[in-house]
């Protein structure tokens, strides 16, 4: 299901294509949003009626607007494109927004997996001691907290990190390296740099800059720094792809040079952010179906060991 914010660009999109002055348009789109979203819409409509741009005004919401959105916004209104690129800024979050429920289906059922055995594997234990509820809710309590905080001060560290810099890049380098979850990582970091690249070119963005924009939100700055050779490449009037490093597909390299050579990049890009989309979902969906598995697995060692335990609580002369 779409994102309400890619809702909210489609038909943003549309009316500003029917003629729709923008701020009329943005009142328009508004109310069917949520309470924080629709304050931010609205907050757009206000600034364009004090003769602001749109970007500036975007620029004051970053919690609703990620820097991909102002980018767009910005290089639309510039370019006199502005219907063209909400719309593909609305096909941009529905990929995103499909993408992220992938992943957090996969972690759900993670999740349900480790509450059951976490009301059920003290059982053995509590029969043993007595039946004690108090002695019960704290070995509940203890293996929620052997899984959780980990994932806990996981999730603190990549929200935390500064978006740029070594710490950034080494949490993006790990990332890339954990099995099944880094490619899909991977394709989905080259589905956004050739997406972004797509988009902006097709606005009529200088090729330099459009490589610049689209690194800067590939979503992995070790993915990102592999095109930024490049810039100055172009900038010398030479091609894009010979600077492409080895690093990148060999497939994308070719199709680049394609591109170039016929003149058609837009296209090329588009076909591309299309193909690394589909095998990042395709490894979404593997990480989805493997790694509860893998948790899984983890939880019924446990499980067993739990077992022994009490067997060796209740005939003795066993322990663990």
């Amino acid at each position: 299901m779409p994102s309400a914010l890619a809702i909210a660009y489609n038909n943003l999109s549309n009316m500003l294509e029917a003629g729709v002055p923008v701020m009329r348009s943005l009142k328009t789109v508004s109310p069917g949003l949520k309470r924080h979203t629709k304050r931010a819409f609205l907050g757009l409509a206000e600034g364009v009626s004090n003769g602001n741009t749109l970007t500036e005004t975007m620029r004051l919401h970053p919690d609703v607007f990620s820097r991909v959105d102002v980018m767009l916004v910005e290089v639309g209104e510039k370019s006199g494109n502005l219907p063209d690129l909400v719309g593909l800024l609305s096909k941009w979050h529905e990929m995103k927004n499909r993408m992220i429920n992938k992943i957090l289906a996969g972690l759900l059922f993670v999740g349900v997996i480790l509450l059951a055995v976490a009301f059920i594997a003290p059982i053995p234990t509590w029969a043993l001691g007595g039946w004690h509820t108090d002695v019960y809710f704290v070995s509940v309590a203890r293996i929620l907290l052997m899984f959780l905080t980990p994932a806990a001060i996981l999730v603190l560290i990549i929200v935390k990190a500064p978006q740029t810099g070594p710490v950034r890049k080494t949490l993006d380098r790990i990332v890339l390296r954990i099995p099944i979850f880094g490619r899909a990582m991977r394709n989905l970091a080259l589905c956004r740099f050739c997406w972004s690249f797509h988009m902006l070119s097709a606005a009529g963005v200088p090729i330099s800059e459009c490589i610049e924009m689209s690194s800067s939100v590939s979503g992995n700055t070790v993915i990102g720094d592999l095109f930024r050779p490049a810039v100055e490449n172009v900038r010398a009037g030479a091609q894009m792809c010979e600077a492409l490093p080895s690093e990148l597909p060999v497939e994308l390299v070719e199709m680049w040079k394609v591109g170039e050579e016929t003149g058609r990049l837009d296209e090329v890009s588009k076909r591309l952010a299309d193909k690394y989309g589909d095998a990042a979902e395709f490894w979404l969906d593997q990480f989805a179906r493997w790694f509860p598995r893998f948790i899984y697995g983890l939880l019924m060692i446990y499980m067993i060991i739990r077992v022994f335990q009490g067997y060796g609580q209740l005939y003795g002369g066993i322990s663990f």
